[in-house]
């Protein structure tokens, strides 16, 4: 079967990641040197990167991982209930680079901002929409290398009141003490590292 790109969501959005250069060109003189590029729970910068790599490099990179994300999604994909959910997943990078870059610009520009709300309510919507769809989808033929069929059907609807959940309580915490979002990162890990070991086992089980 002939593999089809999406090249119309290709194009626009790996557009969007470039997008964001033309503000940083605006206001190329009035940003520093040392670009702040990550911050804390405690909205003070951690880590800095050169302006020319934070202006164009971050953009340029975000806009490969885009192109690759996007036709390998497309590649993958087999499914036509997974559409919808395959379009957001393609959104999600795009998106996100927007919000970080231009955060960013607005902090190297003397602008403040707090930054842990502006993630968590960014990473909120992506984990409700993602997890709004999840239980319509299937295992793409990647995924079926590594995920028994029945498991998918059993979690697949559980995960994704779980994504709604903690989307939902990722905007909450925005207006909560720091240390309610870092509770939830840390479960969100815990909860994706737990499903990992027990997909390997299934995986494994069958091979024997």
């Amino acid at each position: 079967m002939k593999k089809k790109i999406d090249w119309k969501i290709l194009i626009i959005t790996s557009l969007i990641c470039l997008i964001p250069i033309i503000f940083g060109v605006i206001l190329y003189d009035q940003l520093p040197e040392q670009m702040a590029v990550h911050f804390g729970v405690n909205n003070e910068p951690n880590s800095f990167a050169p302006k020319e790599f934070a202006l164009f490099g971050i953009p340029l990179l975000m806009f490969i991982l885009q192109v690759f994300c996007c036709i390998s999604s497309d590649f993958m994909e087999e499914k036509k209930q997974n559409k919808k959910y395959i379009t957001i997943y393609k959104w999600i990078i795009p998106i996100i680079e927007m919000v970080v870059y231009l955060t960013m610009l607005a902090y190297g520009a003397g602008i403040e901002l707090d930054m842990r709300m502006i993630v968590c309510i960014t990473l909120g919507i992506v984990f409700t929409l993602v997890g709004n769809y999840m239980p319509k989808t299937e295992p793409n033929k990647l995924q079926m290398n590594y995920i028994r069929a029945d498991f998918w059907k059993k979690i697949k609807r559980p995960a994704g009141y779980f994504f709604v959940i903690i989307g939902l309580a990722f905007i909450i915490s925005a207006f909560l003490n720091s240390m309610v979002s870092l509770i939830l990162l840390g479960i969100i890990i815990v909860v994706a590292i737990l499903i990992s070991i027990y997909s390997i086992y299934l995986f494994y089980k069958d091979r024997k």
